[in-house]
């Protein structure tokens, strides 16, 4: 047995939960990662991962939230009318 994502998209739909956990306020990083892979939606033998892969998930997930925070504060209010 190994760790592995179930479906091709499951590392980007990952990304994405950890990035909205983390974003609405309610947890840390490190929270949201521990969390999402718990639940076993996306990946299978969780336990498994490899600390390069939780890096890279970090990494990832820190520059996903930083975009979408840059990308919040340039909409403007009226929804560009």
């Amino acid at each position: 047995m190994r760790f592995h994502w179930i479906k091709p998209t499951s590392r980007a739909c990952f990304i994405a939960g950890v990035v909205t956990r983390v974003h609405i306020g309610k947890m840390t990083m490190d929270q949201a990662i521990d969390f999402t892979l718990s639940l076993e939606r996306q990946c299978k033998n969780p336990h498994l991962i490899s600390k390069r892969e939780l890096q890279s998930l970090k990494r990832d997930s820190d520059a996903e939230l930083i975009r979408i925070r840059k990308s919040t504060g340039a909409v403007p209010a009226a929804g560009g009318r």
